[in-house]
């Protein structure tokens, strides 16, 4: 099967309910609850890009199995070319959503294609794993699926670890096994566009604690499999959502969910790690190399987001005529500099890329993971300009039927215009545009997104630091000391990219802290 459209996709998702709770209720049919309208049509856009004729060069490639075109998200770089293509198909994908969706298909894919590079730690617990690892990826990509991820434990009692909570399965785990597979049961958090998903991705993220090992699991399954439920948070994007009042929030909201495993059978095709004694050490161990290209696609996404933000102040900025006042000036500035920088890094990183004893092609981990760990405040801060910027505006604009009424569209236009040359229609557009990506219930949550999107800003940048190989940044002090020939300077490499100063430590986030800061009992 070949890249999809957007309208196989919905096909698909209508032959394979999922168990989606919203608002009290069952949901029947995901395709055609109104709350789920917008995103979908967001989904099916994602999917018909890549048949467009002008993009389908740079959005597929063909299929090692069949030859068929399939989504280049999914391609394993052999090259610096490739992954210049690979990052013209991400970027051109969070175009197209401005980066407001952390969950569109690409992701996953990535997510995916990384779980198939480091097939070999799957192994680990047995061959068949690895196994899996390529089979699923295969799987996957073959057939175009959409999927979303679950990784982190419930915020039941952060101060114990699973086995220590209330109850042994309130964290998802391993409850035994029969000769199909293995079965689970607990809750997991936090699946990002799940009611809208076709299969599910469970990873334990953060390092798995002493003591479970029978949290330590791996495993795919489709989103309908029986046992498994959603229930969803309230919406940021209640219903009726004009376009046109709420740009942003009307196509790009992305249900997040809670999920329960009620005694699931996990085919044994389907597992990658089976939460035996021993598989902590299978998880702590996976590293940073499987999350190579997820980085290219999430910086993609942040790099959409930064040049949305940039555009959209500029353009506050002159609609109201305030571009010619300093204070502004700086503040659009700061903005910039900030853009520039990311472009730089992100770009960069390509110049940089090397390739690993398998033939693949990867970007240093270095680069991307620190601009990663900045976009949470650089995000927050252009939240900030923005509604600086927008001042008290927000507070008078007026709504699409209210421009629809003949009898006060004419005071509208008179008084609710821009500087000359901008009209009411336009400046009300664009307020509505700025409310929704930073005052909005949409915008709040974007912004809590952005600052957890990958875990503890604190303990990651943390472990950042705890990984980083010191040694040469010691060796210009001790020159700087006099402790060295003053002329033995190590001349700058040819290729950065190789030699990497981040050295990733055995455990994911356990093996990167001190053993103080593991969960344990509180005095």
């Amino acid at each position: 099967m070949a890249a999809r459209s957007g309208q196989r996709y919905i096909d698909s998702l209508r032959r394979s309910q999922p168990s989606v709770y919203l608002n009290g209720r069952r949901v029947e049919d995901v395709t055609a609850e109104p709350l789920f309208q917008g995103p979908l049509r967001s989904m099916q856009e994602q999917y018909d890009l890549q048949l467009l004729a002008h993009y389908h060069e740079i959005m597929t490639y063909p299929s090692p199995l069949t030859g068929e075109p399939v989504s280049r998200s999914f391609m394993i770089p052999r090259s610096k070319d490739d992954l210049v293509l690979m990052r013209k198909h991400f970027k051109l994908r969070t175009d197209h959503n401005f980066g407001f969706m952390g969950r569109a298909p690409d992701f996953m894919n990535a997510f995916v294609t990384g779980l198939h590079l480091v097939r070999s730690q799957f192994g680990l617990g047995g061959e068949q794993y690895a196994t899996n690892a390529d089979r699923y990826y295969e799987y996957v990509r073959e057939n175009d699926l959409f999927l979303t991820h679950m990784l982190i434990n419930p915020q039941i009692d952060r101060s114990k670890t699973s086995a220590q909570q209330e109850e042994p399965y309130l964290h998802l785990g391993r409850v035994g096994e029969t000769k199909e597979g293995m079965v689970v049961r607990g809750a997991k958090m936090l699946g990002t566009m799940a009611p809208l998903a076709e299969e599910v991705v469970v990873l334990p993220f953060g390092g798995v604690a002493p003591g479970d090992d029978a949290y330590a699991v791996a495993f795919s399954l489709p989103n309908n499999t029986p046992g498994l439920k959603y229930i969803c948070r309230e919406t940021v994007a209640p219903q009726p959502r004009p376009r046109f009042d709420h740009p942003l929030s009307s196509r790009f909201e992305e249900m997040d969910c809670i999920a329960i495993f009620e005694d699931v059978l996990v085919p044994w095709d389907r597992v990658l790690i089976d939460g035996r004694p021993g598989s902590r050490e299978i998880v702590n161990g996976l590293g940073l190399e499987r999350s190579a290209l997820t980085g290219v696609q999430v910086e993609a996404r942040m790099l959409s987001q930064m040049e949305f933000f940039c555009g959209l102040a500029m353009k506050l900025a002159e609609v109201i005529g305030i571009t010619e006042f300093l204070h502004i000036q700086e503040k659009l500035g700061e903005m910039l500099t900030h853009l520039e920088v990311a472009r730089a890094v992100y770009y960069g990183s390509e110049a940089m890329a090397t390739e690993r004893d398998n033939g693949t092609w990867l970007p240093p981990p270095l680069g991307l993971r620190a601009f990663h760990f900045q976009t949470p405040k650089i995000y927050t801060r252009f939240v900030e300009i923005v509604q600086y910027l927008a001042g008290g505006g927000f507070f008078y604009a007026p709504t699409e039927a209210d421009l629809n009424n003949p009898e006060i569209r004419p005071t509208i236009d008179k008084y609710v215009r821009g500087r000359p040359g901008t009209s009411a229609e336009e400046r009300i557009g664009l307020f509505k545009l700025a409310w929704d990506a930073t005052g909005e219930a949409f915008g709040q949550r974007l912004q809590q997104y952005v600052r957890f999107y990958t875990g503890d800003p604190v303990r990651l940048t943390a472990g950042f630091y705890a990984a980083y190989n010191r040694q040469p940044l010691y060796e210009i002090v001790e020159r700087a000391l006099g402790h060295r020939d003053d002329l033995d300077i190590p001349i700058s490499p040819d290729n950065p990219g190789v030699g990497s100063s981040y050295r990733p430590p055995s455990g994911v986030m356990s093996g990167a802290y001190p053993a103080s800061s593991h969960p344990k009992p509180a005095p």
